[in-house]
């Protein structure tokens, strides 16, 4: 049987060790159909929308720790592709996304299939290109692999015409490894180590790229050795290191003006593979307080210095930069020892007045409070919780105490309907643990069609919903852009008619429930864990409960 290039490219998706396909197809991708149909190294997984599509391969990646890839159809599948590649860029996910175009031939008609897609995915994928001639592919899928997982890693994208897909097959390919990021400058190190020696009272700050270099254990290292707490990033996927460290006083929040008041006090900021800030929304001033000097660590050129000047600035792998520093920084001292109790004390003093606040709320209807105390009772600590709750699981990473790296995952993009599509990849790549997804009512209709996908395969996760009836963020938000309570806004409500989540995940083949009384919660959950067991099972909470005006000042 003569191989045309679609066959070359699925025995090269699998030399570079991706055996999972994520796809929607169409008329342009049916060479890659075929060719699909004739072996057996790499597994296709049907999606019904592109979105659903990328948030499948996002869970895979972010899960498996690989690269993934994912097919989608030319112009409109691309365009409904770009919510979940904006959500890969943020959480630096290696992605191949390969694209079907129309035939070279009738590009420059026009065609109703057919158009630019390379300026389309620009703006948002790591890197994109299309093939020109069948003896470009190896290049091009060679330097798209290398980018997508050189750190920072990302999604890219690659556009193969019809034409090509149907051509001879190239040469074989061989192994495109990414290229490992710089190690640390020693002067820098040595610079860093005496500003931190000095320092009366350090913060250390920790974002994914810790999780993503396996830098848990010496950044965990580096703050007993300063006798600094420890905050993650604004907005952060993963969990930096074990959520029940003693020091650990849980993420940085999303406004500047409330940035500096938690590093207000501090006199040296130590920030390790994260953005220094990303923020949700305007507020008063600047998140690094004058007289806080910075030092920042991240594997990413464009974000050490993007916001604020660091006093030193090291773009270098995390894990190799911490574990410099801290042979620099030698043995603690007594200060160092005295502010490692003091910041204990402090941070079990921060987790017991959160404990307080989930312990409030009730009044006859199911609280955020009681929705997020009730997923805690059934999260065992090995289970991946997959959480784009939202306004309703603000106090979840409160209640999930003692989350390890490898069980806690939280959209960090900014695209709705990302978090059941990543659970149903994050359970295909990591099948031998539970997964527990958590989603708003609002942002579950944007990936609602991965459940389908989930049912096909026997996907066995569990997905809850706090069910609001609306976008409470917004209107939390026009009370705090405001000042006015009930101000009779559009658009924030969901209702006449009410969404019937239930019959919508059962139309998607889920076994589904619902729960709206507080007394019926605990048996509830227990119950969805027990169906969760051959594929998806759904329970939909009826959350009650205002959120608290957002500041937006004008």
């Amino acid at each position: 049987m003569n191989l045309d290039a679609s066959d070359w490219l699925l025995e090269a998706l699998a030399a570079e060790g991706v055996g999972v396909l994520f796809g929607n197809p169409g008329s342009t991708e049916l060479p890659l159909m075929d060719a699909l149909a004739r072996q057996g190294r790499v597994r296709y997984v049907l999606g019904l929308t592109e979105a659903a599509v990328i948030g499948m391969a996002d869970g895979y990646a972010q899960q498996s720790g690989q690269m993934s890839a994912a097919n989608v159809h030319v112009q409109p599948g691309l365009a409904n592709a770009l919510s979940g590649i904006l959500n890969a860029a943020r959480a630096r996910v290696p992605m191949l996304v390969t694209v079907g175009q129309q035939v070279r031939s009738m590009l420059p008609g026009a065609p109703f299939l057919g158009g630019e897609l390379v300026a389309m995915a620009a703006p948002l994928a790591k890197g994109a290109w299309e093939a020109e001639r069948a003896e470009d592919l190896p290049a091009l899928l060679a330097r798209a692999v290398r980018v997508a997982r050189t750190p920072p890693c990302g999604p890219v994208v690659l556009s193969i015409p019809m034409d090509l897909q149907v051509a001879p097959a190239p040469a074989s390919h061989p192994p495109s490894p990414g290229e490992a990021p710089p190690a640390p400058d020693p002067e820098a190190l040595t610079r860093a180590a005496a500003l931190l020696g000095a320092a009366r009272a350090p913060v250390v700050l920790l974002g994914d790229g810790v999780a993503h270099a396996q830098a848990s254990r010496v950044a965990a290292a580096v703050a007993e050795r300063l006798g600094a707490p420890i905050l993650g990033e604004p907005f952060a996927a993963r969990a930096p290191l074990p959520t029940d460290h003693p020091l650990w006083r849980g993420p940085l929040p999303g406004f500047a003006s409330e940035i500096h008041t938690a590093l207000t006090g501090h006199d040296v900021a130590l920030a390790v593979g994260m953005p220094v800030f990303r923020l949700f929304g305007v507020s008063e001033g600047p998140a690094l307080p004058g007289g806080v000097s910075l030092v920042h660590l991240d594997v990413d050129p464009d974000e050490v210095g993007r916001t604020y000047p660091p006093a030193v600035g090291m773009v270098a792998h995390p894990g190799l930069a911490l574990e410099g520093l801290l042979r620099s920084l030698g043995p603690p001292d007594d200060a160092a020892r005295a502010r490692r109790v003091r910041s204990e004390a402090e941070a079990a003093a921060i987790r017991r007045g959160r404990r307080a606040a989930l312990a409030r709320g009730g009044d006859g209807a199911i609280s955020p409070q009681a929705f997020c105390r009730a997923v805690a009772a059934i999260a065992a600590p090995r289970d991946l919780v997959v959480d784009e709750a939202l306004t309703s699981g603000r106090l979840l990473r409160s209640a999930l105490s003692g989350r390890r790296p490898g069980t806690w995952l939280a959209h960090r993009g900014s695209a709705l309907g990302w978090g059941l599509p990543a659970a149903v990849g994050a359970a295909l790549a990591d099948p031998a643990r539970r997964v527990i997804a958590l989603h708003g009512d609002g942002s579950f209709v944007f990936g609602a069609p991965a459940l389908w996908t989930a049912a096909r395969e026997g996907v066995p996760m569990a997905l809850v919903i706090a069910d609001n009836g609306g976008y409470e963020i917004l209107r939390a938000g026009l009370e705090g852009l405001t000042g006015r309570a009930h101000g009779g806004w559009p658009g924030l409500a969901i209702d006449g008619p009410a969404l019937d989540l239930v019959a919508l995940a059962h139309g998607f083949g889920a076994d589904a429930a619902a729960v709206s009384e507080p007394a019926e919660l605990r048996e509830a959950m227990a119950d969805l864990m027990s169906r969760a067991t051959g594929g998806p099972a759904v329970l939909v909470v009826r959350v009650s409960g205002r959120t608290p005006p957002v500041g937006y000042p004008l």
